[in-house]
């Protein structure tokens, strides 16, 4: 490869790993766009849900959502697989404590994931199940937190 080529390879490599960083309001808005794009319902702050919904039986009922979580929608997707989206009105280092300390309680084991100040997220196996929670700060909402957990049976 020409050394041209190559600085900009190297050039575009970089500007590609610093977008990633910096945890700006563009990377809330990048995130949402998203969610969105997934098909997913869009966070909003605990006191806007406007018709909480119930734990899909297909979740495992002993997965420990965080305390006074509210449920604001959930959906089937193939192979078995359960997704619940709730808001807590909570900061994410509560909940991230919450998730983890629960979980563990409850028979559930973390394996890999990663914390960040604003989210995390964490795959889990256990009690028949395995799956995987992501946890965000939600964006014009004091201290509350979104929790995404996908559940799949086996």
């Amino acid at each position: 490869m020409p050394r041209a080529r190559k600085v900009v390879a190297l050039a575009l490599l970089a500007a590609a790993a610093l977008a990633g960083c910096g945890g700006g309001e563009s990377d809330d808005k990048a995130a949402e766009k998203q969610l969105r794009a997934s098909g997913a319902p869009t966070p909003v702050c605990a006191d806007q849900v406007p018709d909480p919904a119930t734990v899909p039986e297909a979740f495992p009922a002993d997965f420990p959502l965080p305390d006074s979580a509210v449920i604001y929608g959930s959906e089937r997707r193939s192979g078995g697989r359960t997704i619940v989206y709730a808001v807590v009105d909570r900061d994410v280092k509560a909940v991230l404590k919450q998730l983890q300390d629960g979980m563990k309680g409850a028979g559930f084991t973390l394996t890999e994931g990663e914390v960040e100040a604003r989210d995390a997220e964490s795959n889990w196996t256990g009690n028949g199940y395995t799956g995987r929670w992501a946890i965000r700060e939600i964006a014009g909402c004091t201290e509350q937190t979104s929790v995404t957990v996908l559940a799949a049976k086996g």
